[in-house]
């Protein structure tokens, strides 16, 4: 008796087993995609911290950059390399510079410190 309980069994378990497969086959399919989603978050989050890294390192560099120009020694004028030389320095024709007449610039004196005063 127990022996044809055991042959009904497994005679019924065929079908049952074969209605089955297909859902562990979407079980499946879904974890690899589930794990395909996860592998591509983490490649991006991999490529955003190292573009944040390159753009820091490029930052820092950029700053290196502009403090070792503010520490480079200043340029000397040619008119102190000429005359120390013992060449003449060079002639600055004034005709073609800008000139205030002295009258202009002492009425503006006088209209600033006027304005100066007048304090209320």
């Amino acid at each position: 008796m127990r022996i044809a309980l055991v042959l009904l069994t497994l005679a019924l378990a065929g079908p049952a087993r074969a209605q089955v497969r297909p859902y562990l086959d979407l079980q499946a399919r879904d974890a690899q995609t589930q794990a395909d989603l996860q592998a591509l978050r983490y490649r991006d989050v991999q490529i955003t911290n190292e573009l944040a890294a390159a753009q820091a390192r490029a930052q820092a560099d950029q700053a290196l950059a502009n403090l070792q120009a503010g520490r480079s020694a200043p340029v000397l004028p040619t008119v102190l390399a000429r005359a120390r030389s013992g060449g003449s320095p060079p002639v600055i024709d004034t005709g073609k510079l800008v000139s205030i007449p002295d009258a202009i610039l002492a009425q503006s004196n006088a209209s600033v410190r006027a304005a100066a005063a007048n304090r209320r």
